[in-house]
């Protein structure tokens, strides 16, 4: 099923790409982890009101190995819909956009001051746009993606999580590539 984007959404949506730019995510330190996947599909689904969410690791025995809170576009950066797939991990995201907030790789701050946190997970279809999974600003054990509200409440489509259950996904799945990825608005996409 094509992803399915609201007018006017796509194009506005957070990335580091300029004019005469490389695209989003061309220079990124992207590394395949050792071990195997436990993880072969994972669900978001959010409240277009709130912005506010959940995202569902699902593993190869269709059990969910990790659920957790997520934070999504808002304020005129929608997280379009649909069905993706992942392309790989990027380690210590950096950007000149956000300033201080983003400018120091997380894992070289002492307190994790990165609005990106530890790992960024690139979406193909969305990897353009700029959009990923990502953690949020604080330490690894920080249990909400809430810190980046000092950034915005929302994302600019990306979808933020704390950065304990981003450090968790990257476990559960070390190598990404071409894992499904739903976002959806719709309740009944929850995992049962």
């Amino acid at each position: 099923m094509p992803a399915q984007k609201k007018p006017g959404s796509i194009g506005k949506h957070n990335s580091d790409v300029s004019v005469g730019a490389k695209p989003a995510g061309a220079d990124h330190k992207a590394h395949s982890a050792k071990g195997s996947n436990e993880v072969n599909r994972i669900v978001v689904v959010y409240d277009a009101k709130t912005s506010k969410g959940q995202l569902f690791a699902i593993g190869l025995d269709r059990s969910k190995k990790l659920t957790a809170d997520v934070v999504v576009g808002g304020n005129g950066h929608v997280t379009p819909t649909g069905t993706f797939h992942a392309l790989t991990w990027e380690t210590d995201h950096v950007s000149k956009k956000y300033g201080s907030y983003a400018d120091t790789p997380w894992s070289k701050s002492p307190l994790g001051i990165n609005a990106f946190g530890p790992y960024q997970l690139h979406i193909r279809e969305l990897e353009k746009q700029g959009i990923h999974i990502h953690g949020t600003m604080g330490p690894s054990w920080t249990p909400v993606p809430s810190l980046n509200t000092l950034l915005s409440p929302t994302s600019h489509g990306c979808i933020r999580m704390a950065n304990r259950d981003n450090i968790r996904l990257h476990e559960l799945l070390p190598n990404p590539a071409e894992t499904e990825i739903r976002i959806s608005i719709d309740p009944r996409d929850i995992p049962k």
